[in-house]
């Protein structure tokens, strides 16, 4: 178990989770995460069984250090029927962007399948959102020596993922970019960072991870405080060389918008995710969508040939509300700087707290 040696235990160099993007953080992208002293995850929540085995192993190839592999525990819906008359807005939309129409052969890929390539090839750590697991599916995790770490937006949905034997759970406060891993509530409602840290650390006694809003030292340092032992951080990565974005992408990043920017929008993927608003956004929001990952994949072909076609209008930018502090380092220039601001945060902080308080003059 982890208790309260999270970093410890995983001998990290930083606090730091490298948040597991599914879609942007490949194998290369892990390897460089944790070898600058990050956990590197991998967010394997859309690839098949096969790509994931081929990943972890070339994972382990390149790196010595700790890292997580994350799941979307999902129906894949193989069955789901479509309604004609209900992909009639996305035919058009296809049709604007001269694209053919074509149903994909499945939704997204079995879960239960991905899940047995992590008991056969065994990452140091497996994270889970969108869902909880059965207590006998974390035992065959430990059995493999294999850490669990569950999502929760809520302090309800980190108390179930304490009953069935988790490791850790990572908080993920409304500010947090991407898909919202609710799985107890739609998500909509959502909890400040600061608020649903504090209340998950009150009410339990494994490891919190912060995730959400947190782009550099200081902000680690805060979240430390708070009682996390560790934050969880993607979008203060996105403007990294490491990470693999369409240009377009990028180039919308590299304007530095303000935390108002960002919108939660399920018109992409049937879930509530953060994300830059655009003209898809704004033109077809108010459509009400397919589930998970329906959805996802009825869009996946028209937001692929935007990033091809470097239009960043039909894309999904997903990313959270500290967006305007993204920085354009390294991985390993980026561990430089966060240590720094850490060093220099705990001695701003201790020298604030060392002044003398005078509550009673103040009526306090």
């Amino acid at each position: 178990m982890l208790h309260r040696a999270f970093v410890e235990q995983l001998e990290l160099a930083l606090p730091v989770v490298q948040a597991p993007m599914a879609g942007i953080s490949t194998a290369d992208m892990v390897v460089a995460a944790s070898n600058a002293g990050f956990l590197g995850s991998l967010g394997a929540g859309m690839m098949s069984p096969e790509e994931i085995e081929i990943s972890i192993h070339q994972i382990k190839s390149e790196t010595t250090s700790a890292f997580n592999v994350n799941l979307f525990i999902i129906d894949h819906l193989p069955h789901y029927q479509l309604d004609p008359q209900d992909i009639l807005f996305l035919r058009d939309v296809y049709e604007k962007l001269e694209l053919d129409f074509i149903l994909p052969h499945q939704y997204a890929p079995s879960f239960q399948e991905q899940f047995e390539v992590l008991l056969h090839v065994k990452p140091p750590v497996a994270s889970f959102t969108f869902g909880i697991l059965t207590q006998e599916q974390v035992s065959k995790l430990h059995a493999q020596g294999i850490l669990v770490c569950g999502t929760a937006t809520t302090s309800a949905e980190a108390r179930a993922w304490v009953d069935i034997g988790a490791d850790a759970v990572c908080a993920q406060g409304i500010e947090a970019g991407g898909h919202r891993g609710s799985f107890l509530s739609d998500g909509e409602n959502g909890i400040g960072l600061l608020p649903l840290v504090r209340e998950i650390v009150k009410d339990l006694s494994i490891p919190v991870i912060a995730a959400g809003g947190i782009m550099d030292g200081e902000g680690i340092v805060a979240a430390v405080s708070l009682g996390a032992e560790a934050v969880q951080m993607g979008t203060a990565f996105l403007g990294c060389s490491d990470a693999v974005l369409a240009p377009a992408y990028r180039k919308v990043l590299a304007q530095h918008l303000p935390a108002e920017s960002t919108v939660l929008t399920n018109v992409f993927s049937g879930r509530l995710a953060r994300g830059i608003c655009n003209q898809f956004i704004k033109e077809y929001g108010s459509s009400q969508p397919f589930p998970y990952p329906v959805q996802n994949a009825l869009t996946q072909a028209l937001r692929k040939k935007a990033a091809r076609d470097g239009n960043a209008e039909n894309m999904s930018l997903w990313a959270g509300q500290g967006l305007r502090l993204i920085r354009d380092n390294s991985f390993k220039e980026m561990a430089h700087i966060l240590q720094n601001e850490i060093c220099a945060t705990v001695e701003k902080v201790n020298a604030a707290l060392s002044v003398p308080m005078q509550c009673g003059r103040s009526g306090l």
